[in-house]
């Protein structure tokens, strides 16, 4: 219909293409999150049983000889001088880690405190707790032959 100035309204639309509209949006929305849910890997949230030692026998007492003999290498080393105090410490804490991910056969060298806590390692998570602020602080808290003491405590008294 035209006006006294000669310009036509706008034509109004069916109410239906309105609905018709946001439901198309709704089913293209929904499409895209099923496929995006329907193709995600399911992780599992908590691994609740405690770890078990996986080796048992001459081979655990193998791992610990040799853990042993590394500890006391490192603890020689940062005593000459030819390995700095906070790289001893970290190695320390490695070895202690790498020696319980062999007897237990979980990834521990890449676990927090809180992820050994949770796995029901408890007593390498305070040995390690017991290492960790040496392997940060500017000046070591403990010196490297304490560290070495503690690793040695965590390793003799796995089983």
């Amino acid at each position: 219909m035209q006006d006294e100035a000669g310009f036509y309204s706008p034509l109004q639309y069916q109410p239906q293409w309105l609905w018709l509209g946001v439901l198309l949006v709704l089913l293209i929305g929904s499409w895209y999150a099923w496929i995006l849910l329907s193709t995600r890997k399911r992780v599992p949230i908590h691994q609740t049983s405690p770890a078990r030692p996986v080796t048992a026998g001459p081979n655990l007492e193998t791992l610990r000889v040799n853990c042993l003999t590394a500890i006391d290498a490192t603890a020689a080393d940062a005593d000459a001088g030819r390995l700095p105090e906070r790289d001893a410490h970290q190695k320390l804490s490695f070895l202690v880690r790498e020696f319980a991910g062999a007897a237990t056969g979980l990834p521990l060298t890449s676990m927090t405190l809180e992820d050994l806590h949770r796995h029901g390692l408890k007593e390498l998570a305070a040995g390690i707790a017991g290492i960790y602020p040496n392997e940060f602080a500017l000046q070591p808290v403990h010196s490297v032959r304490q560290s070495a003491e503690a690793a040695r405590q965590v390793v003799l008294a796995w089983n």
